[in-house]
């Protein structure tokens, strides 16, 4: 193999292909070193057995493409170089070796350089003693470099990617659909940790499905809509999950006993467990709940009931407060307020009354029950019915005639009463107690009304309402 240092004519020098470094980047400063003093170093150069049309041969960079460009840049005709027959290998060999001596390559040029190399014949322990690197070293980079042109295409800089990006990518060689989704997300960590756990969640349903087909235990999805908390099979209860976000399969598997009495349906990556009930327990639970649903259904109709029944008996008192509040004897004021007061304060029960009023809502049954008062509806400067002028209003006819104190204490119920009273015993209770303060102030109260406060509407009262 034959060495000789020569000057060789600029034009005749040819960037090598195979160089694992793809740009030689600014040499802006290099250039201005040459033109003040010459290139002190010549440059590695073979023959690529061609000539020019002046029969001169032709070279083939080795070490040195960052010389020849700034030589070029900086008008030289000539530059020294030293001239070497040597193999593709040996040729790859030095350029990686120069390279990484020098730190001068992104990792996927380096991955690459070790490719050739390989490509070539040369094994990686050979290659890891050549360029002064590990097995594993070597390895990895190989790994790197196996990433396919058209995964490298839609990243939108995929030379600008990290070691660790890299690496990641490799990963999924083995579903190419993953690998070039990460390729071409833009948000690298977060799209590769999902990912991870898609290939993680398969691989462990994968371990999953055979092993409950080695036990036996066929394995069903569920239906569509339902999940482990809204579907049980007939003759099955809930017993437990699978997941694959918990312990590897074989650990929970192997926790229970009786597998193949199990009943078994897979959701996604999680697989539910139903164990079987006697059938005596089914038709009990069956029965229990075809009960439940009657109940329910019948409160239902009593629901709808009830709020067709309020909605005429309100209409009906308001109609009565409206045309009598006004008019009513001395007598029947003076009753009306000494019962609501002692309903209001000591009760009518074995506890202390507990009502809770709005004052808006009070104003406004006022008005319901013909007060006229300065303001009757919202506006900007009056947010709520509760203001100055109307309590000023009010206070001003209570001072004049106190008796008048029975709408307020008649609008606070009736702005409190809703048809859901009727519906339950301690509802019925107050209404019991208002119906009793109406009808000594000369409400008539209809059958369907006493029917009513004789719990008509409750679970278990008459449904001839």
């Amino acid at each position: 193999m034959g060495i000789t240092i020569e000057n060789l004519q600029v034009d005749d020098l040819h960037a090598n292909p195979n160089n694992p470094r793809k740009q030689v980047g600014d040499v802006d400063e290099l250039a201005s070193s040459i033109r003040s003093q010459g290139i002190k170093q010549p440059l590695l150069v073979t023959p690529n057995g061609e000539t020019d049309i002046d029969g001169h041969k032709q070279y083939r960079v080795v070490i040195g493409h960052r010389r020849l460009a700034a030589a070029r840049q900086s008008g030289l005709s000539t530059v020294p170089a030293i001239v070497e027959e040597m193999d593709a290998r040996r040729e790859r060999e030095i350029m990686l070796v120069e390279n990484t001596q020098r730190s001068d390559l992104t990792p996927i040029e380096e991955a690459d350089g070790y490719q050739g190399l390989l490509d070539l014949g040369m094994h990686v322990k050979e290659m890891a003693e050549n360029t002064g690197r590990s097995d594993r070293f070597v390895r990895r980079r190989l790994k790197i470099a196996r990433i396919p042109q058209e995964t490298r295409d839609m990243s939108a800089d995929f030379s600008q990617l990290s070691l660790d990006q890299l690496d990641k990518l490799a990963e999924f060689e083995s579903d190419p659909d993953m690998q070039r989704e990460l390729a071409r997300s833009t948000d690298f960590e977060w799209t590769y940790r999902r990912l991870v756990s898609e290939r993680d969640k398969t691989k462990w349903c994968g371990e999953a499905d055979k092993a409950l087909a080695k036990a036996g235990v066929r394995v069903e999805s569920l239906p569509d809509g339902k999940n482990y908390w809204t579907f049980e099979p007939r003759g099955y209860r809930r017993h437990n999950i699978i997941s694959s976000t918990r312990d590897p399969f074989w650990k929970q598997f192997t926790s229970e006993d009786g597998w193949p009495e199990f009943c078994v349906f897979k959701d996604r990556g999680d697989y539910c467990l139903y164990a079987p009930i006697p059938l005596d327990q089914i038709e009990r639970e069956e029965n229990a709940k075809t009960e439940r649903q009657a109940i329910m259904a019948r409160g239902k109709e009593l629901d709808r009931k009830a709020k067709g029944f309020e909605a005429i008996a309100r209409d009906t008192r308001f109609a009565w407060l409206k045309t009598n509040l006004r008019t009513l004897t001395h007598e029947h004021a003076e009753t009306g307020i000494c019962r609501l007061a002692l309903a209001d304060t000591v009760g009518w029960r074995s506890v202390f009354p507990h009502q809770s009023y709005k004052g808006e809502d009070v104003i406004r049954e006022l008005i319901a029950f013909g007060w006229s008062l300065p303001i009757t509806e919202h506006d900007d400067e009056h947010w709520s019915l509760e203001c100055k002028e109307n309590l000023d209003s009010i206070r001003m006819v209570l001072k004049d005639r106190p008796l008048r104190i029975l709408d307020v204490l008649a609008a606070r119920w009736e702005s409190n009463i809703g048809w859901n009273y009727w519906r339950s015993r301690h509802g019925v209770d107050d209404m019991c107690c208002w119906y009793d303060v109406l009808e000594r102030i000369g409400y008539r109260v209809s059958e369907d009304e006493r029917k009513a406060l004789k719990g008509a509407y409750l679970d278990g009262g008459d449904d001839e309402s």
